[in-house]
């Protein structure tokens, strides 16, 4: 008899999301000795791709997976990630045009991120 109950929609993302992670980690992993060897410019960084495509498809799963109040909450928690991220990414690129130091695409990539955590948060504790 089976007495074990089916994963939720958040333990199949997290493990698919850790799956993800740990494909992106070693990729960054081998293209940095390889990169440190002399192997490639820019090319051995593609091997981070797989692991970044199991990321996003985790997070598209999870969407579909989840019930209403989950993707209530995860919309809500982009939105706000957008509200945030998106005018202090256009100020900077806007300094950038007038003279402004240059930021790379990580700085970019980080603000959006940082702003996604705030919308997290904020959609955690309004749905407490």
């Amino acid at each position: 008899m089976n007495t074990r109950r089916p994963l939720t929609p958040g333990a199949r993302y997290g493990s698919r999301f850790g799956l993800g992670m740990g494909l992106y980690a070693m990729g960054l992993t081998v293209g940095l000795i390889l990169r440190s060897r002399g192997i490639g410019d820019w090319q051995p960084m593609l091997l981070t791709l797989p692991g970044v495509a199991i990321i996003v498809w985790a997070l598209i799963v999870y969407y579909r997976e989840a019930d209403e109040f989950a993707q209530r909450k995860l919309g809500e928690s982009f939105v706000v990630g957008f509200a945030i991220g998106v005018p202090i990414l256009l100020v900077i690129g806007l300094l950038e045009s007038f003279g402004g130091p240059h930021l790379n695409g990580m700085v970019s990539f980080l603000i959006m991120m940082a702003g996604w955590l705030v919308g997290s948060l904020v959609s955690a504790l309004r749905y407490r």
